[in-house]
């Protein structure tokens, strides 16, 4: 290839490249974090909905790769909806330095580990080619995902969280950083000190009926940002439907709170309360809750 000649002539090439710096930046960033016990595989098919299968913290990530030149326009992109059969699937949207290759910032779309591919949207996407007619036909099996739909994380480090998550403390941290509620003067004791930072003060024995004020303490949909668990409100319905099915609730201290905090909003403007199977299973995110904070 010749220095002036177009990369969009090698845009094959050029993804490959990026894919090589993507992982090798990754990988390097989880060896300085000390984790030393990572594997990183490829697709060697472009068919199957992802570009890497990467395994490191016990969590193992289906990525399907997007890239974009720093200050490009693009405002979608489509992603193969076969990532969607995967229970860690997720999409990572890489802007990258033309003049150096370097890469970042960057775009994710994904939830937690075990809740699959967040919904991309109905909108089919079309080939980027047209037939012997000039029509672009549907292509059935992808999907346009909208830039709307990404959370932007400015740097490769800030993305590990969401591929791998939080240890316990550092959902503590943020918990700290994000609890923003005020309270009247009658407001319990115990209450009073979490709202300071004193989670060991939540009553252990506290049931669904009694935590809307608790849950209320942090800007859940703000936290839910921030744990990169991406549409809050979609999010709550695969947790909810993995609760349903297991009994338990995913997540570790943040992610519980976030979920409880949504499971509030759900209920407040339900037409009907839960009933008493559902709330067995709020009690339990509840307990599940104060049992992440005391252990960390």
């Amino acid at each position: 290839m010749a220095p002036d000649e177009p990369a969009y002539l090698r845009s094959a090439d050029l993804e490959k490249v990026l894919e090589h710096r993507f992982v090798a930046e990754l990988t390097s960033r989880l060896w300085l974090d000390g984790c030393r016990d990572f594997e990183v595989l490829r697709s060697e098919v472009d068919t199957s909905g992802y570009d890497l299968v990467v395994e490191a913290r016990s969590v193992l990530r289906h990525i399907q790769l997007k890239s974009m030149a720093r200050g490009g326009k693009k405002r979608s992109v489509t992603v193969n909806m076969r990532l969607a059969s995967k229970q860690a699937g997720c999409v990572i949207w890489c802007d990258y330095n033309p003049a150096t290759l370097e890469l970042g910032p960057f775009r994710w779309f994904g939830t937690l580990p075990g809740l699959g591919l967040p919904d991309p949207g109905d909108k089919v996407a079309r080939h980027s080619k047209g037939d012997a007619n000039g029509s672009k036909n549907l292509r059935g099996g992808h999907r346009v995902l909208r830039k709307s739909k990404f959370v932007e994380v400015p740097t490769l480090g800030d993305l590990l969280p969401f591929l791998f998550g939080y240890d316990d403390t550092d959902e503590i941290k943020l918990l700290r950083h994000s609890i923003c509620g005020t309270l009247a003067s009658t407001t319990p004791t115990w209450l009073q000190e979490v709202c300071a930072g004193h989670f060991d003060n939540i009553p252990e024995d506290l049931q669904w009926k009694d935590s809307v004020e608790l849950a209320h303490l942090v800007e859940g949909y703000d936290l839910a940002a921030r744990l990169g668990l991406g549409d809050p409100f979609e999010f709550d319905e695969r947790q909810l439907a993995f609760a349903l099915e297991s009994g338990s609730w995913k997540g570790g201290p943040a992610v519980l709170w976030a979920t409880l905090f949504l499971e509030h909003r759900r209920w407040r403007t339900a037409p009907i309360e839960p009933d008493p199977g559902m709330r067995l299973l709020l009690d339990r995110l509840c307990q599940q809750l104060i049992e992440r904070l005391k252990r960390a």
